[in-house]
């Protein structure tokens, strides 16, 4: 553990060079990750499908357009330079000159990593959606346009493009929900519009009086965040951004969407959902606030904190009440995000480290939880718990799976939420001691939450007035194996897999250090001075 608790203290030295360092370097490498999934989907939308004659086809091009941006993703993820503190795989156009927007995207460190887990989201929620059988052609244009958006709000530094590509977001995933949901879909789709809806206007707010503080000359990242800005309009800019990331995420007590739309969603939405979409609020949080304004930073740190406990400890009693397992294991999707929060409301170096690692373990590890509830109620035929009992011997595709996501959710050791979980608290107890106690006392009322279901749904005894079950399909089992898979490797591998020996990567330069890069800036102005030697 050594390396995870101390690797953002100072700025790492250049690794080993990667195999195939240098092969590839095309400065349209994000524009690739967003617009490739774009145009794809406008393909779809026009290819005829009488009476769904090219389904799989559909499925096919769907699945190898995710699997090729991720392979896209991969290459440049090993070429990345983890001791560069600039942004990296930068384009720059001027896009609407008289009002200083351009088309401006680049990634550090935490933007890889928010790109890396919509990559695997992308592939997961195919697979997830293998069983669609209704309207696959309009299904599958939905949800290739909703992970073009999120990639698009992940790599963007024009705060403009970033409010356009948060809130065009919005427009699929809702579709999404109404067209292929459950009994709620219609309620669950009008809300996640209002929530969303209510972030995308306070994000508009802060990044307005942002542009206008800073001179009305350029919605350009690095010119706004660079900006004299005065206490008074940080103060009001970091709470619109509060506002916009509790909505996404989601915090407690903005999180009235999250229950019906991942309860309410297929399979492959939810895992879209979960994942980096949600996640977005939490690196928005560390983008403009953190990042960018670390007065306002210090003296909003207890109300980050406050979010944080507040949400972990209504998920886990939420979870412990409810007889719904799908109404469950949405509840139990927003604990990542508070642990993130908490992360990075100790305003430490090592929290904030924690807190950029669980944006990738937290988004997998929400997904894990909330698909796997979806898909065993579907597998069950019920979603009341009251009926489940004793499934384990019957479905153990979906037990063990299960089993994971829950250990994952609680950070155990070997998977990857157990290093990110480490470096939130260590930092938090700190800076924010009541506010880690209050999170912890809450991760403890899911832990019960969890074994109660475990319990009472795996391994109780069998109900004789319940449904038939059969096991996990080969789509459902590989979608939720590979997020399960992913938590797996980079717990194990955290700094990647070595030639014995040596300290030359295989093929996999290790996350924790790819992640590096910027997070010693981004930390820098919470660092604590070193004391003074005492007098002789």
């Amino acid at each position: 553990m050594t390396p995870l608790l101390t690797f953002t203290m100072a700025t790492p030295t250049p690794a080993p060079p990667a195999p195939g360092a240098g092969l590839f370097t095309s400065p349209f490498l994000l524009s690739l990750l967003i617009w490739v999934p774009a145009i794809v989907a406008v393909a779809l939308a026009f290819i005829p499908n009488h009476r769904g004659r090219y389904d799989v086809l559909i499925k096919q091009i769907a699945f190898f357009t995710n699997l090729g941006t991720l392979f896209i993703f991969f290459i440049a993820y090993s070429q990345f330079e983890n001791f560069l503190p600039t942004m990296q795989y930068e384009e720059k156009v001027s896009w609407l000159p008289a009002i200083g927007v351009t088309y401006h995207l680049g990634i550090d460190g935490p933007g890889l990593v928010m790109l890396l887990l919509s990559g695997i989201a992308g592939v997961a929620s195919v697979l997830a959606s293998l069983g669609v059988r209704e309207r696959v052609r309009a299904y599958f244009a939905l949800l290739l346009l909703a992970q073009a958006s999120v990639n698009g709000a992940i790599a963007s530094r024009d705060m403009f493009v970033l409010l356009l590509f948060w809130g065009a977001s919005i427009v699929p995933i809702a579709l999404l929900v109404i067209g292929w949901g459950g009994p709620r879909r219609i309620s669950a789709a009008w809300r996640l519009v209002g929530y969303w809806g209510l972030g995308t206007g306070a994000l508009a707010v802060g990044a307005l009086a942002l542009y206008a503080a800073a001179g009305g000359t350029s919605f350009d990242m690095d010119t706004l965040f660079k900006a004299t800005i005065s206490p008074r309009v940080q103060l009001g800019v970091s709470v619109a951004m509060i506002i916009a990331a509790a909505t996404r995420l989601p915090l407690f007590p903005l999180h009235g969407w999250a229950r019906d739309v991942l309860a309410e969603s297929p399979p492959g939405v939810v895992v879209v959902v979960a994942t980096a979409a949600s996640r977005l609020g939490a690196f928005l949080l560390l983008r403009t606030i953190i990042g960018a304004e670390p007065a306002a930073a210090h003296l909003l740190s207890p109300l980050l904190a406050a979010l944080a406990a507040l949400t972990v400890g209504y998920a886990g009693l939420a979870a412990l009440r409810t007889i719904d397992i799908r109404h469950a294991g949405a509840y139990l999707a927003m604990v990542p995000g508070g642990l993130t929060v908490l992360g990075l409301a100790a305003v430490s170096p090592l929290g904030i480290a924690g807190s950029v690692l669980g944006l990738f373990t937290g988004g997998l590890a929400a997904a894990l939880i909330a698909g796997a509830c979806v898909t065993l109620s579907d597998r069950a035929q019920t979603r009341s718990m009251a009926l489940l009992g004793g499934l384990a011997p019957r479905m153990p595709n979906v037990a063990w799976l299960f089993t994971i996501a829950a250990l994952a959710l609680l950070g155990v050791p070997i998977l990857a939420s157990f290093a990110s979980e480490v470096m939130t608290f260590f930092g938090a107890f700190k800076t924010q001691p009541i506010g880690a106690f209050a999170v912890a006392a809450g991760l403890a009322v899911c832990a019960v939450a969890l074994a109660v279901m475990l319990g009472r749904v795996l391994f109780g005894a069998p109900n004789p007035d319940a449904p038939g079950v059969s096991d996990a399909s080969l789509g459902e089992s590989w979608y939720l194996g590979l997020l399960a898979g992913a938590l797996l490797w980079v717990g194990l591998f955290p700094g990647g897999p070595k030639i014995p020996g040596t300290e030359v990567p295989l093929f996999d330069p290790g996350l924790i250090n790819q992640m590096s890069a910027g997070i010693s800036d981004i930390s820098s102005p919470y660092v604590l001075p070193t004391p003074a030697p005492a007098a002789q």
